[in-house]
């Protein structure tokens, strides 16, 4: 009888730590001390999907941040540095994800070797879509975007492929809504109007 009991409690204790440490592996972001995970976790943790099946992101999703990626990287010149895929930022009580991040060159240069998370704020972000697991999306997005401006972030764009609407946040000024085909504001002046840019050539 002992003896069974003893495995059964090794059983929960294995339980406990697989799920500790998937819960780490599908921690999207750590907001105010608090992990914030990728959407869809819980199927993970339930057996029913692998963590690669919630972490990875969209075939829409990666086309969009590439060609934003590769237009800034285009544009911006030698004075501007651009990165993606996820970037890891530091802020006061943990790390944001970033989908696309330009930072002056000035700023970063002894840092792009880094194998460390960056904690040099961004001129400007562009999220696409939202990828955590929140309550409310509205929220998430005012949230993160207010962290990010409040940390030294300049301007901070979301885009949303489903409702094809965007949003711009600058430090100092209101929030701005804008269509699809609206020119969105990024930096020094330089805009860019979605269609264009994600119509093949």
């Amino acid at each position: 009888m002992g003896v069974i009991a003893a495995e059964k409690s090794e059983d929960v204790k294995g339980d406990e730590r697989r799920r500790e440490k998937l819960l780490k592996v599908l921690t999207y972001e750590v907001v105010d001390g608090k992990p914030v995970y990728y959407r869809g976790y819980r199927d993970v943790l339930e057996g029913k999907k692998q963590p690669e099946g919630v972490m990875g992101a969209s075939t829409y999703h990666a086309f969009v941040a590439i060609k934003i990626a590769s237009w800034l990287d285009r544009v911006l010149g030698r004075e501007y540095v651009v990165l993606g895929g996820e970037l890891g930022y530091l802020i006061e009580g943990g790390w944001r994800n970033l989908d696309v991040a330009v930072f002056r060159y000035e700023d970063v240069k002894d840092k792009l070797e880094s194998e460390n998370y960056i904690d040099v704020p961004p001129v400007l972000v562009v999220e696409i879509n939202v990828r955590a697991e929140v309550e409310s999306e509205m929220e998430y997005v005012l949230k993160k975007s207010e962290d990010l401006l409040k940390s030294g972030v300049e301007r901070v764009v979301w885009i949303f492929t489903g409702p094809r609407k965007v949003m711009v946040f600058e430090r100092g000024k209101g929030g701005l809504i804008l269509d699809w085909e609206d020119e969105i504001p990024l930096v020094e002046g330089l805009g860019l109007r979605l269609p264009d840019l994600l119509k093949r050539p």
